[in-house]
Order: C-alpha cells, then structure tokens, then sequence
C-alpha cells in the first residue's frame, strides 16, 4: 500500500509538470502570437471614422460588418481611376484611398451604389478644396427654427434663400461601408507605399499576390431611428439584469452667466428684465430648445417674460470689408410693439460702431428670414426683439460650414513660423483685431441697452481675442488655459485644437474650457483655501445659490517652482443641453431635436498583405488535416495514459 502510494503521487506529480509545461507552451505561444500579429498588420492611429446618428425618421453615417470589413487597397487620385475599382480591378472588393480634393457627393453616389466597394479612406486635402466643401445641407436646423408649413410658410425650408448653398449633405446620407478620415500624412503615405509596391500592375496587367489590404472595424449596435434604438434601450433597461443601451442621445451642457449674480435656485419677478447675448449649437438646436423648455417649466431663473431683447453672434470671422450685418425676423415685427424695440436695437447698434475701425453695421434684407440662430427657438415661444449678427447678408459666407476644412487657416489666422507658443497666443493677427471690434460693438451696444451712458468707454481687447482664438483653434494645452482650469481638468486640453462635436459624453472638452475661461474673463480672486473653495459651505462669506467656485491651477509661480492655485468666484455655470424630447420619452418629436448616436465596440483601422485566394484555400486544408491528424494522436495518446505515463515501481522491501 505504500508504495502504490508513492507510485501514484509520482504519477501525479508527472501529470501536473506536463500541465505546467503545457501552461508555459501556451503562453509562449501567445507572446509569440503577439509578436507575429505585429509584423503581419500596421495599424492607423490617427484615425477619425464615421459614425451613425439616428433622429425621429432615419439613420445617417456609416457603419462596418459585425468582424470589420477587408479589401485589397486601391489609391484613387484622378477620378478616372474609379474604373479599375468599379469595372476593371479582377481583385474586389476593393477598400478605396481617395483624396480629399475628390471626396464629393457625385463620386460618393458612384461608390454607393455597387458591391465591389468594402470601404473608404479619405486622406485630408491640403490644401483645402478651392470650391469650398461643406458635408451639411443647404437649410441647416430645417424645421426646428420659427418657420413652417403654419408659420411663415414663405419662409419655411429655406424657400426665399439657401444658406449654406455649398451644403452636400453628405453628412446626412446613411452608407453600408465604413469610412475613415485619414489625419495622419504619414500614414497616408504608408498606405501608399504599400500600394505602390503590392498593388500596381506592371504595363497595365493584374498585379500578383501578395496584395496590400485594409481592414476598417466600425460596426454600431443602433439601426432605424432613435424611436427603434431608444425603445429597444428601454427594453433592455427593464427586462434585462445587464442592459445593453444601444445608442445615446446627443448631449452637452449649455454655459451661461450673468453681469450681476443670480440666485439659481429662485426666480427673477416678472418685472424684472434681461438682455440675452447668446452664439448657437448646431444639431436641430439642442442647447437653445432645452433652455426654451426649461424657462417655460420654471426650471431655470430666467422665465421668457424676463427678456427685454436678445442679440446673436452668427458667423462673424470671415467679413467683406468692414461690413457687419444685422439681421431681424419679419413675422415678430408684425408686432408693431415689437417692430418699435427691434428699430431701436438697430439704432443703438449702429450707434455703437461709431468710432470702432473697421466696422461698419448694415442691415440685411428685412424681408428675409433670419439665419440658422438659436433666436428661432425663442421666437418660437414667444416674441422677442432681437438681432443677429453676421458676416454675410445672404447666404454663408463660409464655404466649409460644418466641414473638417472649417479650420483656422481657413479664416486667416496665421503665425510667424519664428515665435513659441506663448509668443503667438499674445500675437495680435489681423483676424483677432477685426474680431475685437466686432466684440466692441455687441459690448457698447449691451452696456448702452443695460442702461448705461459713456458706452464709449468700453473696447474690446485685442490681445484677450488672440488668446481665445489661439487656445480654441491651435493649441488648447497653453499657458493661459493651463492657468484658468481645474487640476483634474487639465487633460481636457489634449494636445491641439479642442473637440467641438456635440458628443455623448458631457460636457466635452470645448465646454469646460469655455466655462473656465468665461469664470477667468467675469470672475473674481477670493481669498479661500482649497477646502473651503471646494466646499463653500465651509466658508462664512460663500453662496453657493449666487456664485460657483472653482479652485483653479493658477498662474506659474515667477521662481519656477511650480503653480500658485488660486479660488475664482464667479456666474459661469452650466445647464442642460439636451433635448427635451428624452425627458418627455417623445422620441419621434417632430417639436424637438432627437439626435442620438450609435454605440459600439471597437473602432480601428490597418493594413497588410494578404494571399491569393488559392493560397489561401491550401492553408486552410492544411491546418484542417494538421487539426484532425493532432485530434486523432492526441486521442490515442489519451487512451493509452496509463500505460504512457506509469512510472517504473521502485524496488523496496517486501513485506509477508
């Protein structure tokens, strides 16, 4: 018995060394794996794909297979080489590199409508298109402004003018392929590097195997609309132990302060009046329909009855000239009470300009409708006087609305190669100075309708202005940001120009750092700890219904020793944008805005070579006859463990 025994746990004990050994073969077999896959695959980091988005009726975007979608590269420069991809090429599907310049809706509508496409990736033009490009429609925001079928119909669905006239709408059109903006050039160059070396043929002829393939991974869960998606949510929300929400409704935090603080948690008395300076949000007016609703809910301390006047900023960058137009709405002014404050405005308006260079205020066509602007909404509950600013009397006069071309040097802010950061984000640009005297103006024009009487005595800073547009269109991650945000904020700087999509995940990078910079710009240095900065109710002088603190990194100390945090008091707070058509479960809402975006899992790109599918074939048969031949040893090797395995007894004393 002993030494049947001992034999056994030898038995046992070769067992468990085989395991392990066996455990340690797996595991180099996975490092190995790893190393394996990246030598056959290069991936494409900088990346920017196309997602799906759902409203009330449709989806639009784009999407992958469940596994991703695969193609042998084909680089598309002239538009005459879409014939080896559409006809020609004997290799399809092809996954397409197309150059900026040809990404259009006519070129689009052609790749649409065929099989042999599996995907698309656009490379940046540079420079922009020269005709201008802009993927939005040509009547932004149709059907949740003011106008209508039952309301200035004459002016519904942009009847008398099309603003944005360079609109395409391709970013409202749904296609069944993937596609990712390529935002690296070296990238882009490695893509066709590869290409140049796999993938053309020699003298016109069909280039041989091994061919230089994509593969592009962006499969979304919603499908339909955002009444199917919000719906199936909903299902998975009640019946389901681990609910898996298949898209979000687009969602932001609008930011807002006053000159005087507000208790935000009361109600201003109806005599009590408000001047509204206010610039837009873009997805079917999200931000401005959700502090519409909240007003008229009494769940924000401005009721519309509170607001005396209302004065917009459009689009204002790109001015012919000195022109800045102002721009009313013809139906309101029916109102003759109305019609009287609305001539006002404009008189103190033009009154303003007086004296500020390079400004000169017109008024745009009193029987066109006003442009896309989040005055629409409150007009849309209740009349207002009020104007919107511009630089275009008619249609847009940028031609990249909407674009990934409606960048800085699209409206003329440029540096002088020689300066450091800190140098160019105090270099007044000739854009940053005509933008300050457009931010003269508004600031006369408010503080003479405030009540106030030596309006001349107000000017906009130049150098303040450059820093904005540095910070928001260059590079966010600087000094003066740096100072203004939170220490845990601080990674929403990034590492160039801020995010300004309206997102899923609030607030996005643009809206924090607007707050902050607004607290910066209207706020106070207090003399509070850290403590107390972060929980007002600790310090005796703090209301927290009046201001908001916020302990911020501060400036650089001069001895270089770091930061010198300081606590800002100020009346920047955020509020809701989002539509109020999820909070009224309304999701097929024709009244409001029902974006939602798609989940998803996984989203990347990249390249290698992929065999014939010869090749192929052979491989499979025979790592399947391998994979048979292994099962078949393996499971005589199993039937014959014990006497494989057994371990010669060892000779011992006999025992009678």
């Amino acid at each position: 018995m002993a030494t049947a025994g001992g034999g056994g746990g030898a038995a046992s004990g070769g067992r468990r060394t085989c395991l392990l050994l066996c455990f340690v073969s797996l595991l180099a077999g996975l490092c190995q794996a790893n190393s394996v896959e990246r030598k056959i695959y290069i991936p494409l980091n900088r990346t920017a794909p196309c997602v799906r988005l759902l409203n009330a009726t449709h989806q639009i975007g784009c999407q992958s297979s469940i596994s991703g979608d695969t193609g042998v590269i084909h680089v598309v420069e002239e538009e005459e080489d879409l014939q080896w991809v559409l006809t020609d090429g004997p290799n399809p599907p092809y996954m397409v590199l197309l150059e900026g310049k040809l990404f259009n809706r006519k070129l689009m509508e052609k790749l649409k409508g065929t099989q042999r496409i599996s995907g698309l990736a656009v490379a940046l033009a540079k420079p922009s298109p020269v005709d201008g490009f802009s993927p939005s429609v040509e009547c932004p925001n149709d059907g949740f402004g003011i106008y209508s079928n039952s309301y200035g119909s004459e002016y519904a669905h942009c009847k008398k003018l099309r603003w944005n006239p360079e609109g395409n709408g391709l970013a409202y059109e749904d296609f069944d392929f993937p596609i990712f903006l390529l935002e690296d050039e070296n990238e882009t160059q490695v893509i066709k590097q590869c290409y140049w070396d796999h993938n053309r043929g020699v003298n016109g002829s069909a280039p041989t195997y091994p061919l230089c393939a994509m593969q592009l991974f962006s499969h979304m869960h919603a499908v339909t609309s955002t009444v199917t998606c919000m719906r199936r949510s909903a299902i998975q929300s009640t019946f389901s132990i681990n609910p898996e929400v298949v898209c979000d409704p687009l969602a932001d935090f609008n930011v807002w302060n006053t000159l005087n603080p507000l208790n935000a948690s009361g109600k201003l008395e109806p005599g009590d009046k408000v001047i509204i300076a206010a610039t837009r949000e873009t997805f079917d007016y999200i931000g401005s329909s959700r502090m519409v609703y909240d007003m008229e809910k009494g769940k924000f301390p401005v009721q519309l009855e509170n607001i005396h006047s209302f004065v917009e900023l459009g689009q204002v960058a790109l001015r012919n000239s000195s022109d800045l137009w102002m721009h009313t709405d013809p139906m309101s002014q029916r109102d003759e009470s109305i019609y009287t404050e609305v001539q006002n405005l404009l008189t103190i308006l033009r009154n303003s300009s007086v004296g500020v260079p390079n400004v000169t205020m017109k008024e745009a066509n009193s029987q066109n409708s006003l442009p896309p602007s989040s005055f629409q909404r409150f007009l849309r509950s209740q009349n207002i006087s009020g104007v919107v600013l511009t630089d275009h009397p008619l249609a847009f006069s940028n031609r990249y609305y909407q674009s990934i071309y409606d960048t800085a040097e699209n409206i003329g802010l440029k540096y002088p190669a020689t300066l450091t950061p800190d140098e160019a984000m105090d270099f007044v640009t000739d854009i940053a100075k005509s933008l300050a005297s457009v931010a003269t103006v508004l600031g006369r024009a408010l503080y003479q309708l405030a009540g106030g009487t030596n309006h001349t005595a107000v000017e906009a800073d130049p150098v303040t202005v450059s820093r904005l547009l540095y910070g928001f269109l260059v590079k966010a991650n600087n000094s003066w940001f740096q100072s203004v945000i939170r220490q845990d904020l601080k990674v929403f700087l990034g590492g160039g120009p801020l995010q300004h999509y309206i997102a899923v995940s609030s607030p996005i990078n643009t809206t924090y750092v607007v707050q902050y910079v607004l607290a910066n710009l209207t706020g106070t240095v207090v003399n509070l700890t850290r403590e107390q900065c972060q929980d007002s109710k600790k310090a005796q002088d703090a209301n927290k219904d009046l201001y908001e603190y916020a302990w911020v990194q501060g400036p650089e100390d001069p001895n270089g020793t770091g930061r010198l945090p300081q606590c800002v008091r100020s009346t920047a707070r955020l509020a809701k944008a989002v539509s109020p058509a999820f909070e009224l479960q309304q999701w097929g809402s024709s009244e409001y805005s029902t974006w939602t975006e798609s989940r998803w899992k996984d989203i990347r790109a990249r390249i290698f070579l992929v065999a014939s599918r010869e090749l192929e074939f052979v491989t499979l048969i025979v790592g399947l006859s391998i994979l048979f031949v292994s099962l078949i040893v393996t499971y005589f090797i199993n039937a014959k463990a014990d006497i494989l395995f057994t371990t010669p007894r060892e000779p011992g004393a006999v025992s009678y």
